[in-house]
């Protein structure tokens, strides 16, 4: 049996991560990207258990690569008054087989691609595809170059180029559906240890801090071998738009000179606009929109730099109707964008990577590919509405206090390799 010649589109997470597993089933992978340096984009996030074990099976260590174990968290209300605590990796006998960690996207991206490329897979960088042909399953760049594969796989994230070749574009697309937006920055830990304000709060041991109130959540967790603190400022979006813009997508405020915290002039973004992505974003702003927060939670945005925040609507999409058309497929963000609050968006793309790669060993054969992809559908489909509604859910101020651990349980359990395996042996048997 010929190996597959597969296009992967896509190098993030969820890219890299399939690109592995089939180059080790025998495939022929490429990995294609419009950017020539994908290492550097991203924050950090959550990996369950779950993906642990995921990404160790690819041969990855998160923790190695500078992930920081999510062993306890304080969950409090605006004011700083403790409401809950959570433990995870309390299981010796469990955490040798994974952990849940926050990680620094950059140096998991780093990980996964010098795995995926020892792997064999081919990379293609600062390419742009402008369409794709499903009918041929083949790709068409900008340049009016193609290339023609067995198996196309969406990994593009949230504005996917392929996803609208796929399913009607028109009817299902990302939205910020909750009316959420989200701050995004980076402090140095020792910098805050040594704070007056922060030091109580922020110690070695200090692995997940929170404050909420009335839909503004601030969320704090380290990464980078625990020397840096990932900030996550959740806020319902009207807050941060810019008052009076219009409905244009590409609306991104305006630019003005001021002065940072630190007296030095600096020039940064203002305001918002309605679905601007990843945008420079005004400090004043900021810290207006958490004013009524204790002084430690509003200390953090004084300490970071005063270039380094970034605002981001959060939008995810309502289930769609098929993952894939003929030979060509969506995994991840291309096919289900997940709001942060069910802390998976990274982990099930990981899985859906895991899944997919199981159901295409190397002797599959072609005749069966549109198969495998419905199958890969009906066994991720239910797990990853479970998190969509999980987190639309925290995003409208459901009570996560009482809920989140048994949904970290439930997040945790959950082993993408046994279950694709159980799944293909009983469709195999069926066909029999």
């Amino acid at each position: 049996m010929a190996p597959l010649k597969i296009a992967i589109v896509g190098a993030g997470i969820g890219g890299p991560a399939a690109a592995i597993a089939l180059a080790r089933n025998g495939h022929r992978v490429t990995l294609y990207d419009r950017l020539k340096n994908t290492s550097e984009v991203g924050y950090a996030f959550r990996i369950t258990p779950n993906s642990d074990r995921c990404l160790k099976h690819l041969g990855v260590d998160t923790i190695a690569g500078g992930a920081v174990a999510a062993n306890s968290g304080r969950l409090m209300n605006k004011d700083g008054e403790l409401v809950h605590v959570t433990t995870e990796n309390t299981d010796p006998k469990e955490a040798k087989r994974s952990v849940s960690v926050f990680a620094y996207r950059p140096q998991l991206h780093q990980q996964l691609m010098e795995v995926a490329l020892a792997s064999g897979v081919e990379k293609k960088f600062g390419v742009k595809i402008e369409s794709v042909d499903v009918e041929n399953t083949q790709l068409v760049f900008a340049d009016g170059s193609t290339v023609s594969v067995d198996i196309i796989i969406a990994a593009d994230g949230v504005h996917s180029v392929v996803r609208p070749h796929v399913i009607d574009v028109t009817k299902y697309f990302p939205s910020a559906i909750t009316g959420h937006s989200a701050f995004r920055f980076m402090v140095s830990k020792p910098i805050c240890q040594k704070d007056k304000l922060l030091s109580s709060i922020i110690s070695d041991d200090t692995h997940f801090l929170s404050w909420g109130a009335d839909e503004r959540r601030i969320l704090v967790y380290p990464v980078n071998y625990d020397k840096q603190l990932n900030i996550t400022c959740t806020h319902p979006k009207h807050l941060s738009e810019k008052e009076g813009a219009g409905d244009d997508a590409s609306a991104v405020g305006e630019l003005h000179d001021t002065a940072s915290f630190s007296g030095r002039p600096r020039r940064y973004m203002l305001t918002i606009g309605p679905l601007a992505y990843n945008q420079v974003a005004s400090f004043e702003t900021a810290l207006d929109i958490y004013k009524d927060f204790e002084p430690a939670a509003l200390r953090l945005f004084h300490l970071a730099h005063p270039d380094g925040l970034r605002v981001w609507p959060l939008q995810d999409m309502d289930e769609i109707p098929t993952w894939s058309k003929n030979r060509t497929v969506l995994l991840g963000d291309a096919g289900h964008p997940l709001l942060p609050f069910g802390f998976s968006g990274a982990s099930m793309a990981i899985e859906d990577a895991i899944t997919l790669a199981e159901l295409l060993p190397k002797d599959v054969e072609a005749r069966d590919l549109e198969d495998r992809f419905k199958l890969y559908e009906n066994i991720r489909k239910p797990r990853v509405a479970v998190v969509r509604d999980r987190g639309r859910d925290v995003a409208k101020g459901a009570d996560s206090k009482t809920t989140v651990g048994p949904y970290l349980q439930w997040l945790a359990e959950y082993d993408a390799l046994e279950v694709t395996r159980a799944a293909l042996a009983k469709h195999l048997e069926a066909k029999a």
